[in-house]
């Protein structure tokens, strides 16, 4: 396999790129390769390129390997990469003559990048009903704490006051996206390359879209040469569950906040969390941490795959269909266990209402709603309304009060000074308007915390939520109905006798 070659491969070659390289790829890709190779196989007899017993006999030895599983290989690094080892076992088994023949009309490039879309495929298959199972917590919880007040922050100051489950139910909007996104990256990944050649096609008469269909694919990259140069998949796919970690890291850097004692919104389950070695009273939400921290390395992921493919030819390179996927793989590992770490933190999460009422009723962020009043009521701008509440509130402050503090004599003077009138309001009108769960219900806007708005949005989200996991479903049944053909075909073909 080395003709061209005078020398074997140097020995740091072999430890450096070679032998680590074929370990992971034989527990990643063994099964893959089984399938393509006996869908090419079947594509070469059908297309009457090999005969029908050259075609029984390689689909004999590669089912037989299948049967006996990975570790029936014996990896040499010698032999370059992950498939001339595959090609040596055949080989060895049914003679050159015949195993040699499975490689007729097709180069490692167009097998390579077709299988790592395989294994690609796979990993985002395993990894959509993580991402609904998250999904489905955060709609649950939304349900759960809909009517649950709290303070709504913005700059990490009060601002105005939200529900729990408003919050939860933000969230799920955002995982929502966050869906599309990586389906919408998974229909561009799932197209076949095999049949590309080296990257200019092959003269013999393939049908590269009868093996793209028995792999599951949507159909061949038609361009043999886009077939072969382009990753631009692999990029894709890492933004978009980098996007993901962010939306989950932004999550857990509230979590974080809200059970620290200063906030004591929260408590996470003691399963979770952990102690120190010094300090017998520490409970440390340490799992938030190694959540937030995840979020790097998927943007890391992202700019080495960029790095790797920036400045080089738009052709097949080693630096292209060996490096770019360096990280990959490590992106999913952590996006799983963000996913469902965040997952089992909801669902174990302890809610204090008592202390998440008591701030929203001490923090003046009402104070938006008793602006809005005074322009319904008494006909006034909202600047002059914003001018006159800010008064009132920075008195309040500066006395060392509360909002229970606004008097109607605070609001008069301010009126005097921004309307040049006083508007007379009792202490019972005032703090009617700026009761938590009225301020909450006025919101009558769409989306807004008001209890029936969350509840129509969750109902909403749970459908959206329905239909895809049907649309994963049928992505999954797709792909096992098209194995289960090859296998048919594979039978087919072995106990044909014509």
């Amino acid at each position: 396999m080395r003709e061209r070659l005078k020398a074997a491969p140097s020995s740091n070659q072999e430890k450096y790129l070679g032998a680590n390289f074929l370990k992971v790829s034989n527990e990643r890709s063994f099964y893959n390769m089984s399938r393509l190779n006996q869908a090419h196989t079947l594509m070469l007899y059908r297309q009457g390129i090999i005969s029908r017993r050259d075609a029984q006999m390689i689909l004999r030895s590669l089912i037989a390997l299948e049967k006996k599983g990975n570790t029936a290989l014996t990896l040499d690094p010698k032999y370059e990469d992950y498939y001339y080892n595959v090609e040596m076992y055949i080989i060895n088994d049914i003679g050159i003559n015949i195993g040699g023949k499975l490689h007729t009309a097709r180069s490692r490039n167009d097998l390579h990048s077709t299988i790592l879309r395989m294994d690609i495929r796979d990993q985002l298959l395993n990894f959509f009903p993580q991402l609904n199972a998250l999904r489905n917590t955060l709609i649950i919880k939304s349900e759960e704490y809909r009517n649950v007040v709290m303070t709504g922050y913005t700059h990490m100051q009060p601002a105005q006051p939200i529900t729990l489950g408003f919050y939860f139910a933000g969230v799920a909007e955002a995982l929502e996206r966050d869906f599309d996104r990586i389906y919408a990256a998974y229909q561009h990944l799932n197209y076949a390359t095999l049949g590309a050649g080296a990257f200019a096609g092959t003269s013999f008469p393939i049908d590269r879209r009868f093996t793209a269909e028995l792999l599951g694919f949507k159909g061949p990259i038609v361009n043999t040469l886009d077939a072969i140069a382009s990753r631009d998949y692999v990029l894709e796919i890492i933004a978009t569950l980098a996007i993901l970690a962010s939306t989950i890291n932004r999550v857990a850097h509230d979590l974080y906040y809200w059970c620290t004692d200063e906030f004591r919104y929260i408590e996470l389950d003691d399963s979770i969390c952990v102690t120190s070695s010094i300090m017998p009273q520490k409970k440390n939400p340490a799992v938030l941490e190694y959540i937030k921290a995840k979020c790097s390395h998927l943007l890391a992921a992202f700019a080495d795959a960029f790095c790797c493919m920036r400045g080089i030819p738009f052709a097949h390179s080693r630096d292209l269909g060996g490096e770019t996927t360096h990280h990959l793989w490590d992106a999913f590992m952590e996006i799983e266990a963000m996913t469902v770490l965040t997952e089992e933190v909801l669902n174990k999460i302890k809610v204090n209402e008592k202390n998440m009422k008591a701030r929203v009723n001490e923090n003046f962020c009402t104070a938006t709603e008793l602006a809005d009043e005074l322009v319904r009521e008494e006909h006034i701008s909202f600047r002059v309304a914003h001018e006159i509440v800010g008064q009132v509130v920075m008195k309040c402050v500066d006395a060392g009060l509360n909002c229970q503090g606004i008097t109607s004599k605070k609001l008069d003077e301010a009126a005097l000074n921004f309307a040049g009138r006083s508007f007379k309001w009792t202490k019972g009108h005032i703090d009617k308007v700026m009761d938590t769960t009225s301020s909450v219900e006025n919101r009558i806007s769409e989306g807004s915390p008001r209890s029936e708005e969350t509840e129509k949005l969750t109902k909403q989200m749970s459908l959206k939520l329905d239909n895809d996991i049907d649309a994963y479903n049928r992505l999954q049944t797709e792909v096992k109905e098209r194995y289960r053909i090859l296998l048919d075909k594979v039978q087919d073909v072995l106990n044909s006798n014509d």
